[in-house]
């Protein structure tokens, strides 16, 4: 585990959290990218310094990419002297397995260690009025401020299943942590270093959520839900697949849209050239459309 000092371009520390090491000889280290983020605005910090557990230090660690849809970072340090955590497969921990949290509580306690459980697995929870997470393992180990970035533990197999990301801190809720499954850590982590960026698929469509009211206008059942297309992109995959204005998308591939699964969601997980199927419903008529992902803007 290590901490994480992000400075302002003068120097001064704006924030700190914590990380760790997946890949020792070429010094790959995750964090969460709101660990990297300006505390004023979505720019990264100005530079960063990593704080190892032998209170080694290494500064102005180079920012490889980061993903604010799944809130990862990776940051590389020169490969000396590294230990990498061993990364499970986050699908095989079974709920109410006993875990333990790592980090740099408040900023300054590094290697605080705190444990619980698996509370559940695949939640989905805002961080931000922007952003959801998906596929979160919840647990009731502590997590506090400077935890973030850290790595959650199953300790039978004392293997990383998550990286501790927030904390539901309302009025009434008590043991509401969320860690960041290992699954989607290592496959954003991989991405991030191979491209520095993540590229997700897009349709190619303007859309506005189908209300019951849009649905009367439209002749369809009050409960039909998904999208109506407004708007075709030229040259997308959308125009080449043929959809048209008033067409009202439904499902992309098995997965229904809507408020718990809306199209953003849906697509996080998708790629330029991913190829999908989906359900529409034209003239009151449903079908299904095979398309070709393009690339988000």
């Amino acid at each position: 585990m290590v901490t994480v000092i992000n400075r302002l371009p003068n120097g001064t520390a704006q924030s700190s959290g914590s990380g760790f090491v997946i890949d020792a000889s070429n010094g790959y280290v995750v964090t969460n990218n709101h660990v990297v983020e300006n505390v004023r605005d979505t720019n990264p910090g100005a530079s960063f310094d990593v704080i190892f557990a032998d209170n080694r230090v290494v500064k102005n660690a180079k920012l490889i990419g980061r993903d604010d849809k799944t809130d990862v970072a990776v940051l590389q340090v020169p490969a000396q002297s590294l230990k990498a955590a061993a990364l499970a497969n986050s699908d095989d921990v079974p709920v109410g397995s006993t875990v333990v949290a790592i980090g740099s509580a408040l900023g300054e306690l590094q290697n605080t260690v705190t444990t619980g459980i698996v509370s559940a697995k695949g939640r989905r929870v805002p961080e931000t009025d922007t952003v959801t997470l998906e596929d979160l393992i919840q647990t009731d180990a502590a997590i506090n401020e400077g935890n973030s970035g850290g790595p959650l533990i199953w300790a039978a197999t004392k293997q990383v299943i998550g990286m501790n990301t927030l904390v539901n801190r309302q009025a009434g809720a008590e043991g509401l942590g969320f860690s960041i499954a290992s699954n989607t850590v290592r496959d954003i982590a991989n991405e991030l270093i191979t491209n520095g960026k993540i590229d997700r698929g897009a349709i190619g469509v303007g859309y506005t959520l189908l209300s019951p009211r849009l649905a009367a206008t439209l002749s369809l059942p009050a409960q039909t839900q998904g999208i109506i297309v407004t708007g075709i992109v030229a040259g997308s995959g959308a125009a080449q697949a043929g959809l048209k204005v008033n067409d009202v998308i439904t499902k992309i591939n098995d997965q229904q849209i809507d408020g718990t699964h809306p199209i953003s969601s849906i697509l996080l997980h998708t790629r330029p050239g991913d190829k999908v199927k989906l359900t529409i419903i034209r003239d009151g008529k449903q079908q299904t459309v095979d398309l070709t992902l393009g690339r988000q803007s």
